[in-house]
């Protein structure tokens, strides 16, 4: 008998995205690589969106609201780290 989830199976990320919950694959690590890099800045959210955007589809347009939230929760996701 097989189980209803996959614990191999990738995690799904809520990120609030201009007011709309999106769901996003490879953030938490996303976050990992990032934070070993020691960016600042516009740097941390291109980086950010580089490495999201590997496993995700992100509309072209919408990069820019994006990256602001992958910069947002990146910093809340420091600040529970501590």
């Amino acid at each position: 008998m097989s189980s209803c989830c996959d614990p191999r199976a990738p995690k799904i990320y809520q990120l609030n995205v201009g007011g709309v919950l999106i769901g996003l694959t490879g953030v938490e690590q996303a976050f990992l690589d990032v934070r070993d890099l020691d960016l600042a800045g516009e740097k941390t959210a291109e980086k950010l969106l580089e490495i999201v955007q590997q496993k995700n589809y992100i509309p072209e347009g919408a990069e820019r609201e994006y990256k602001s939230a992958l910069l947002e929760e990146y910093k809340r996701y420091l600040a529970r780290s501590r």
